[in-house]
């Protein structure tokens, strides 16, 4: 589905968005095994925010105050945790006055001066490595609340240049801020099987309705599909189906891909089953038995081989994480 506008104007899902984008194809599959060196990647927003401004002065100043539950973090492994340093939306007389955005120096309180990073006005976001400190806290409190202070000098380019101070557009902006409340990023080697991350996503209750009021149109859409009674003709090979996560009663979880083709086998298995379909030597004799008639036994099934992972984008309370999910997309079919 369409984003809407509140998500359009949400800088921590465009920026999710643009980490999903450099890591995976329009349909999801990822460019590079595991680009980021896990399998998750979890942004959190705080739960709770406080800003402070430092009055009278040339530059825009000001403090953030933020903590984040990490209640998630048992059942996983910390990769790497960044502090992401948002710029906020464009306002209305960006466009019109032509007035870059501030150059930012961001830094984290608790983590001192080489915690320094700069947002230049080209950037939309930029991070600061906080792993260390996140593992730090996890060893002293597991589970507990992380809690961290941003400190933020924001210039306009010109006066970094010694220009004097903030142009008069941004001077407008003093009451407000240049930057998003801070969000804090975490790279994880997922440990639990998709069918239960997807679970635990979903809940029991959303996976009943999506059954009760998607299964049979869903199916019925797949050609010669064991519902309609039908035996397909041909043999037994990969075929497409795209759908979207809406047809699913799952879009308002999904964001990316749009579509999804997760592709099915569907076809008879012949007599003779060649090498290209990769056949259990169980299989070649079921075949035999079938043919023969000897007792009840059904000739082998046509089913997947080998899957391929799919990246996909969720939106979840306060969550937004990119997962790259292994077996969602069929490759090759075998008999067996």
């Amino acid at each position: 589905r369409p984003l809407t506008d509140e998500q359009k104007a949400d800088q921590n899902l465009q920026f999710m968005m643009s980490l999903y984008r450099s890591a995976a194809e329009p349909d999801g599959r990822p460019k590079q095994h595991r680009k980021f060196g896990s399998n998750t990647v979890r942004l959190l927003k705080p739960s709770a925010s406080s800003v402070s401004y430092l009055p009278a002065s040339p530059d825009h100043q000001y403090h953030f105050s933020v903590q984040y539950h990490l209640d998630t973090l048992p059942s996983e492994q910390l990769v790497r945790a960044s502090f992401v340093h948002l710029r906020s939306a464009p306002a209305p007389f960006n466009s019109s006055q032509g007035a870059p955005p501030p150059r930012c120096r961001a830094r984290v309180a608790p983590l001192g001066r080489e915690s320094l990073v700069v947002l230049e006005p080209h950037q939309r976001w930029t991070e600061t490595d906080i792993t260390a400190h996140v593992r730090q806290r996890q060893d002293q409190s597991p589970g507990g609340a992380l809690t961290l202070t941003a400190q933020y000098r924001c210039t306009a380019p010109m006066a970094a240049q010694g220009g004097g101070g903030l142009p008069r557009p941004w001077a407008q902006r003093r009451g407000g801020q240049h930057l998003e409340v801070p969000s804090l990023l975490l790279y994880l080697e997922e440990e639990r099987d998709g069918n239960v991350w997807m679970g635990d996503l979903l809940g029991p209750e959303q996976r009943r309705r999506r059954r009760r009021s998607n299964e049979d149109s869903v199916i019925s859409n797949i050609p010669s599909s064991k519902r309609s009674g039908g035996t397909p003709k041909n043999r037994c090979r990969l075929h497409s189906f795209r759908l979207s996560f809406d047809e699913l009663g799952w879009g308002h979880y999904f964001i990316a891909p749009p579509v999804y083709n997760p592709r099915f086998c569907q076809g008879n298995c012949p007599r003779v089953l060649h090498y290209g379909y990769h056949s259990p030597n169980h299989a070649i004799i079921q075949t035999v038995i079938s043919d023969l008639g000897v007792g009840d036994v059904p000739p082998p099934s046509c089913v997947p081989y080998k899957y391929m992972p799919m990246s996909v984008l969720v939106v979840h309370k306060k969550k937004v994480e990119y997962r790259e999910l292994e077996d969602m997309v069929a490759e090759s079919c075998t008999c067996r």
